[in-house]
């Protein structure tokens, strides 16, 4: 195993910075809603994340694409304010985004089938109309640091600060 030295920590710095910058231009303060029928509550959210890491095992996903679709959702619910019956659209068109943009051309689920079996509730045509909705309300801006992008960094950083820590933990 090769570890990294002076070159490689300046580069998982520029990484880390870059990470930072990117998350600090995206980031919106949430002002916290009162809740009503008309907007998206918290629960609501988090029952139709849960249904995502769901859907992220069944088509057997990258961990990447669920946290990309997790912060698009997010950031989609942060600009706009979005009924509680679209939600699973909003959801699952985040969902085929983050799967189009992390995931190798060969996994990307089929529509179709992905419409059919995450019973989301839409057509096709729909997750494709709301797809566009996202995308202009993002500005096509899909790329942004993600909780996990994160994780992977500060990781690196340990490893290549202390590589004694790859052998005294168990093998996995």
């Amino acid at each position: 195993m090769k570890f990294p030295g002076p070159l490689e920590n300046q580069r998982l710095s520029s990484l880390l910075e870059r990470a930072i910058s990117r998350e600090a231009q995206m980031w919106k303060v949430n002002v916290p809603k009162i809740p009503t029928n008309q907007n998206v509550s918290p629960s609501q959210r988090d029952e139709v994340i849960q249904w995502l890491a769901k859907l992220k095992y069944q088509f057997n996903l990258y961990p990447e694409t669920f946290a990309l679709a997790s912060s698009l959702l997010d950031r989609f619910l942060a600009t706009v304010k979005a009924h509680p019956k679209y939600l699973n659209c909003i959801a699952i068109s985040c969902f085929f985004l983050a799967a189009k943009t992390v995931e190798e051309d060969e996994k990307i689920p089929v529509l179709k089938v992905l419409a059919r079996d995450s019973f989301c509730g839409c057509s096709s045509s729909e997750i494709l109309r709301m797809e566009r909705i996202i995308l202009d309300k993002l500005n096509w801006d899909l790329h942004t640091a993600t909780p996990l992008d994160f994780l992977h960094i500060f990781h690196a950083i340990a490893v290549s600060a202390r590589p004694q820590l790859l052998f005294s933990l168990p093998k996995l």
